[in-house]
């Protein structure tokens, strides 16, 4: 009987997905036009970047959260215009006011479509779309804001950015260039930087940024890529040494002094991997993407985040969105609907099911799965026994009807008696030959 390689739970992962959500509102802070979270979800102050953050959580797990008009007037508040007047972008709490892309970004895609979807935030919408744009630099790729060196992960921060809401074609198409350009010589992946050695990380993102726009990849580059993703993806390692904190500065204008942000962005690579492997398309019946999925339901926490390496005792959004994005992709993929089972028996192959006779389908199918292949290797044996059986059936009610008399009766059953005599023969012979043959 073939045992499953691995069992993923929809009502697991809703369960996870539920619970990661119920943190998010639990934390929800406002007041004083202010509405959101922050990046530590015990601070009491909401930032700008974490509020966006948050709200396209909501998104990715395909839920309505209650309060997200209060978030988006308080994001639509914040909205600043950017040096020159160029766009109106966000900032982030440590640059005073000046806008960056790491914020806007965020924003961008927690106001577009299918998201927030309210008419007061679409000039909103639009201006940090225009920011984005004004800000993209010579090269077609994106640093924290127009000037500063373009980096892989803000290039595909703000092609998917773009992608979903609907931004100028002409400037996604640039950055594609750059971002293919910008691809490791040696491998089919990518790093923070041109040339840089790459990463798990930074190659999802990458590979995110791009699998949706036609022809960006061929279809053997997709393929390459996609296996060196998993051939970097570790089960149970959420997070990679080289990519765990993305740090460096950004200069920044606060009136007429010039001052320098010091940007850390933590990273989860493990999670973002599942995304942009099932987003290029990949079978999600992968052995390695079972085992990574059931080990980041087994990593959540008690407060329904999940560790963030640097701090680990509190929790964090960082540590929330990318494990929501990863399970709700999964579900999406292996279940028709949310509560069912998926049992991998191998690669490429699984039995998925829904809730309600799950056990008593799944054991129906195994057994029903070992009779059929017990009787394909021994149909030899069965077909002699049954010979033998109708036989010596035949000759009992004979004799039972006095057609036979004993001694007749003894003669008839010696067929059957040689038939078993040559099954066990035949069935020594072929054990000795397997035998030989290991």
């Amino acid at each position: 009987m073939p045992q499953p390689e691995a069992t993923l739970s929809g009502k697991a992962i809703s369960y996870a997905l539920g619970r990661a959500l119920d943190c998010l509102r639990i934390n929800f802070r406002s007041g004083e036009g202010e509405a959101g979270w922050y990046h530590f979800l015990d601070d009491p102050s909401p930032g700008i970047t974490a509020s966006a953050v948050g709200l396209f959580t909501f998104r990715l797990a395909g839920q309505n959260f209650e309060r997200a008009d209060e978030v988006i007037r308080y994001l639509i508040d914040q909205q600043v215009r950017g040096p020159d007047g160029k766009g109106a972008g966000w900032a982030v709490r440590t640059t005073n006011g000046f806008p960056i892309i790491e914020a806007t970004a965020w924003v961008v895609r927690a106001l577009s479509p299918p998201g927030a979807g309210r008419l007061a935030a679409v000039a909103a919408l639009q201006d940090g779309a225009r920011f984005l744009e004004d800000n993209q630099n010579t090269d077609f790729g994106w640093g924290s804001y127009a000037g500063q060196p373009s980096r892989v992960f803000h290039t595909a921060l703000c092609m998917l950015a773009l992608q979903e809401c609907g931004g100028p074609t002409q400037v996604i198409d640039n950055a594609k260039k750059w971002l293919i350009g910008a691809q490791s010589p040696d491998a089919p992946a990518w790093g923070p930087l041109p040339g840089a050695a790459p990463t798990l990380l930074h190659t999802s993102y990458a590979l995110l940024a791009l699998a949706n726009l036609d022809g960006a990849l061929s279809i053997n580059t997709i393929e390459k890529t996609t296996e060196w993703i998993l051939d970097n993806l570790v089960p149970g390692e959420h997070v990679e040494r080289s990519s765990t904190v993305e740090e460096f500065d950004v200069p920044y204008m606060d009136g007429d002094r010039p001052l320098v942000f010091q940007n850390a962005l933590p990273h989860f690579a493990g999670p973002v991997a599942v995304t942009a492997l099932l987003a290029a398309g990949v079978d999600p019946l992968q052995p390695k993407l079972f085992k990574a999925v059931s080990h980041i339901l087994q990593a959540q926490g008690n407060t329904g985040t999940w560790e963030l390496p640097r701090s680990p005792s509190r929790d964090s959004i960082w540590a929330v969105w990318p494990f929501v994005s990863a399970l709700s992709r999964m579900r999406a993929a292996l279940f028709p609907v949310p509560n069912g089972e998926a049992q991998l028996l191998y690669p490429g192959c699984a039995l998925v099911q829904t809730e309600t006779n799950a056990r008593k389908l799944t054991s129906a199918l195994l057994m029903r799965n070992f009779a059929f292949s017990w009787m394909s290797r021994r149909r030899v044996a069965l077909g002699l026994w049954c010979l033998g059986i109708a036989y010596s059936v035949t000759a009992l009610v004979l004799f039972l009807t006095r057609a036979l008399d004993k001694v007749e009766l003894a003669v008839g059953l010696i067929l059957p008696a040689l038939l078993l005599l040559f099954q066990l023969i035949w069935g020594a012979r072929s054990r000795l030959r397997t035998g030989r043959s290991t």
